[in-house]
């Protein structure tokens, strides 16, 4: 059982300890805090990061075929495109992991994610909150299976129609050194902590099963999109810190908060919403250090900031807060406008 605050029992409690300092704040109520869902099944997430490596080689094509039948796509999508260790029904597919154990680089891998994560409980907790409010907005949606692993440095989490698998070696730590092997930027290091888990594989799951691709868009509505999916985390983890909801930094999140009416008069004044050049769209949405265009001390992805803002200010007009119906509107330009958007 997920013990934690109400909603309004924090919101309370919040504003008698700052009301000496800062009181007419706590004139103003998060919606979204004051939503106290009912808690789903607890999350389970299966080990594959470890029982592959617990049991004798005789015994990988026995737990190869339990996996496919209790974790179906998930798991084969891991065997068969994550790692690219043949089909889940080779009749050699137990050799094969058999190889993949045995590596010595990852067996070293797989000693380090032991050691970051004796146990997932932490994570679990997270998981288990986000989804009692994920099923609160979306009632007739299910909740997927999880599985943990270890992948091959080349993606965070993988996605399928019914379940979530994580790949833990993607999340240990900023200082890891097998990032440094890798020569992974800093700025992808610094959401590969164990903060980031749960936003990542939420975010991935809002995106693939609400939102379509779009590669004609303007960057209008191509930021719009992103600030729905960044709501939907604001509905889902209503208490985290919207620094880890967006992958910046803390001192990138108060660059983009301080910049923010800097950063829309730039795209107004260079009539950018509109735009459908992908040069020029790509500015304002690729990853990297920073949002090209702007400054060096800019954090990347700008526009999907501004985006995420505009939904804000949309959703804070709205009577209601129904996220089915935020994602269903795909008219950027009525959200825009019915936004009075005005940082």
């Amino acid at each position: 059982m997920i013990r934690r605050l109400k909603g309004s029992a924090l919101q309370t409690f919040l504003c008698l300890i700052t009301i000496a300092f800062s009181a007419p704040s706590c004139q103003e109520v998060n919606r979204l805090q004051q939503v106290d869902p009912e808690q789903v099944e607890w999350v389970l997430i299966e080990r594959i990061d470890r029982s592959w490596f617990e049991v004798s080689s005789e015994n990988f094509k026995k737990l190869n075929d339990s996996n496919i039948e209790a974790y179906g796509e998930v798991y084969q999508r891991y065997v068969e495109n994550v790692l690219q260790l043949g089909s889940v029904a080779d009749s050699n597919i137990d050799v094969q992991i058999g190889r993949f154990v045995s590596d010595p680089s990852i067996l070293e891998v797989q000693t380090q994610v032991l050691k970051t994560y004796p146990d997932l409980n932490d994570l679990r907790h997270e998981l288990t909150s986000a989804w009692s409010y994920y099923q609160h907005y979306f009632p007739s949606k299910s909740i997927p299976q999880h599985i943990s692993v270890i992948g091959g440095f080349n993606t965070p989490a993988i996605l399928t129609e019914n379940g979530v698998g994580i790949a833990l070696e993607m999340f240990l730590g900023t200082k890891s050194v097998y990032y440094d092997y890798l020569q992974m930027p800093v700025y992808l290091r610094n959401r590969m902590t164990s903060k980031h888990i749960s936003p990542t594989v939420i975010k991935g799951w809002i995106e693939s099963e609400f939102i379509e691709d779009n590669p004609n868009g303007t960057l209008l509505e191509i930021i719009i999109n992103q600030g729905k999916i960044l709501y939907c985390l604001d509905a889902l983890f209503p208490f985290m810190e919207d620094s880890l909801k967006i992958a910046y930094t803390e001192e990138q999140m108060g660059w983009a908060q301080e910049h923010e009416e800097y950063v829309w008069a730039y795209f107004i004044d260079n009539e950018l919403l509109f735009s459908t050049l992908p040069t020029q769209i790509a500015k304002f949405t690729n990853d990297g250090p920073f949002t090209v265009d702007l400054a060096k001390e800019s954090p990347s992805r700008m526009g999907y900031y501004i985006g995420w803002q505009i939904v804000r200010a949309y959703m804070d007009k709205q009577e209601t807060i129904d996220l089915a119906a935020l994602l269903k509107e795909n008219d950027a330009q009525h959200i825009l406008n019915n936004s009075k958007y005005k940082p």
